[in-house]
């Protein structure tokens, strides 16, 4: 789903006094435009990258003295200060119309697996698969149903539900999560633990007895 931005273009101040305005210089740029010089209050740009993504389509509308110019763009890169981590510039990529993108598309892990509750720990190996989409086709993540894998059960590329629209460039064999067994040290180190603390209690129980004695 895309989210809305109204900006304005930029003034002539440099980014330095718009900055201390709390208004945040940007740039809008495509293969098909010329850049353009935006700028947005410091509070409407946090709270869009807050929801943003990669892969979140945004409805550009650039306020000029002419009228209204509407672009669907997505977010390129953000730039942040150093020491403040506050945001000082952003740009905005507007894609070809009909043109194949690269894109890397997160994955979301949902349920709670079976071999987990067993006492499995789930092991995930890819976060984001590399897939080449157009723009009005593109999804914001991919579920992947973790639910019914056991101990030592895995899920390759090759199951994720993927729509047809997308060309998947990560191999297609490749892991993408899985149940492993608990690992022998750490079964080891459950058991000292547990034998450590009964003779203690014993003891305990022991000392005890002798001072009431």
């Amino acid at each position: 789903m895309a989210l809305n931005l109204e900006v304005t273009i930029r003034e002539k101040d440099k980014a330095k006094r718009l900055l201390k305005r709390k208004v945040v210089p940007a740039i809008v740029y495509g293969p098909e435009q010329e850049n353009v010089e935006v700028q947005i209050p410091e509070a409407e740009i946090v709270s869009l990258l807050n929801k943003a993504r990669e892969t979140t389509p945004i409805h550009l509308v650039i306020r000029e003295e002419n009228g209204n110019v509407e672009k669907d763009v997505f977010v390129k890169s953000a730039q942040r200060h150093k020491l403040t981590g506050k945001i000082i510039h952003v740009d905005f990529y507007e894609p070809e119309r009909g043109k194949i993108m690269h894109f890397r598309i997160p994955l979301k892990f949902i349920g709670e697996a079976v071999g987990v509750k067993a006492g499995g720990i789930l092991d995930e190996v890819i976060r984001e698969l590399d897939i080449e989409v157009l723009p009005k086709d593109l999804i914001e993540e991919i579920e992947v149903d973790v639910s019914k894998l056991n101990v030592g059960d895995s899920t390759r590329v090759s199951d994720l539900d993927i729509p047809e629209t997308m060309k998947v460039l990560t191999d297609l064999e490749e892991v993408v999560v899985g149940v492993k067994a608990p690992r022998a040290e750490e079964i080891i180190e459950t058991e000292e633990a547990e034998e450590e603390i009964e003779p203690e209690a014993i003891k305990e129980k022991s000392e005890e007895g002798t001072e009431k004695e």
